[in-house]
């Protein structure tokens, strides 16, 4: 099984050895734009100036404001045309990006693999963890940033205070690495991406509410790879990195509840959970409302998933134990799919889709030992 730190130099040598690749230092870019990429800090494999290039931008959301200066600055200057772009998500900004600069496109799950990595140790945890039980709590929900593109989840804490959930839950709100971020400055900035209902509802809902948490009043960012031992809630509320914008991308957050055993509501853009759904992953439409997925507004979204956690706090303990047992075939397929099938189903996605690359870039991979290269990656 191939650790996710390794993946851009096992490509390097098997699928890619005759391209020169870039990535990104640890996969990400700076958390704000720069304006002067002359000297972008990417790593290189096998630079040599006649061979095609692929860049990989496949551990963060394809932003325009970091990668357009990239591409029409930085990459094209220092190192000539890429010609090739890596992803890790679906959506009509890279597809006009790969347009607008003649890019040929790859994508695949890098997220999946990395969860694949990160969460291998949790089979041997969960393999016999009990799911039909009486529950300390009826949810989990991990929110460590709030700002930015991640500040829907001040109006989701603020609806779930409003409706009295908190005390069902255990939630994390703006714990973050050794820095204290207000909300309120948030909901000041007259760019932030929350609505001015949102804005209000915070205001009247969080005002003696600064940081809520769950194990650790400080959280790393390795805190991604880890999931709290210990926490006995059923539901785990996942609240992804992109929200707000028209993508399909997933992060290692919505695997956390499958290979904890646990049903999950999805807080995401529109169409996420069919994503998701769509590498033979199972949800929850039989016990509650999952059109929540296809909301385009985003406050609506973020109320109808609280509206269907609501009605599961409401209900009775002998009701909530019926719920329980007729989701436990669900997330038993969910826990065995990840740690089985899903694997293979990304490596395959993976591999056809480059074959697919070569074929329209015109390289003879006739060398490339496919099935070699699918076994190392799922075993």
């Amino acid at each position: 099984m191939l650790q996710i730190d390794h993946i851009y130099e096992f490509l390097n040598s098997t699928l890619y050895k005759d391209l020169t690749l870039y990535s990104l230092p640890n996969g990400v870019l700076p958390t704000t734009p720069v304006d002067n990429y002359d000297k972008p800090d990417i790593h290189i494999f096998n630079f040599k100036p006649n061979r095609q290039k692929i860049f990989f931008y496949d551990q963060e959301p394809v932003l325009e404001k970091f990668i357009i200066p990239l591409l029409g600055v930085g990459l094209k200057y220092l190192y000539h045309a890429v010609n090739i772009l890596t992803v890790s998500e679906i959506s009509p900004l890279v597809n006009k990006i790969c347009e607008d600069y003649a890019l040929f496109k790859v994508y695949y799950f890098f997220h999946g693999f990395a969860a694949l990595d990160w969460y291998r140790g949790y089979y041997a945890l969960n393999y016999n963890k009990l799911i039909v039980k009486e529950y300390k709590y009826d949810f989990i929900s991990f929110n460590r940033i709030i700002t930015n593109d991640r500040s829907y989840r001040i109006y989701f804490v603020s609806l779930l205070k409003e409706q009295g959930l908190l005390n069902h839950g255990q939630v994390s709100f703006n714990v973050t690495d050794n820095l204290f971020d207000d909300w309120r400055d948030e909901t000041a900035d007259p760019n932030s991406k929350l609505s001015e209902h949102a804005k209000r509802h915070a205001e009247d809902y969080l005002t003696n509410i600064d940081k809520l948490v769950i194990d650790n009043p400080e959280l790393l960012g390795s805190a991604s790879a880890d999931i709290p031992r210990g926490v006995d809630a059923f539901w785990h509320i996942v609240t992804e990195t992109v929200f707000y914008y028209n993508k399909l991308h997933l992060t290692e957050k919505i695997f956390k509840p499958i290979v904890s055993k646990q049903p999950f509501m999805l807080l995401a853009a529109p169409g996420n959970l069919a994503y998701l759904k769509s590498y033979g992953f199972k949800t929850f439409e039989c016990v509650i409302d999952e059109s929540y997925d296809n909301i385009q507004d985003n406050d609506l979204r973020t109320e109808a998933v609280v509206k269907q956690l609501q009605w599961y706090c409401n209900l009775t303990p002998g009701e909530k134990t019926d719920v329980i047992k007729q989701l436990e075939p669900i997330l038993q397929h969910n826990f065995n799919h990840f740690y089985g099938e899903f694997r293979h189903i990304i490596t395959r996605e993976l591999l056809a889709n480059t074959k697919t690359l070569f074929k329209e870039i015109g390289y003879d991979d006739s060398h490339i030992n496919y099935a070699n290269i699918h076994h190392v990656l799922t075993h």
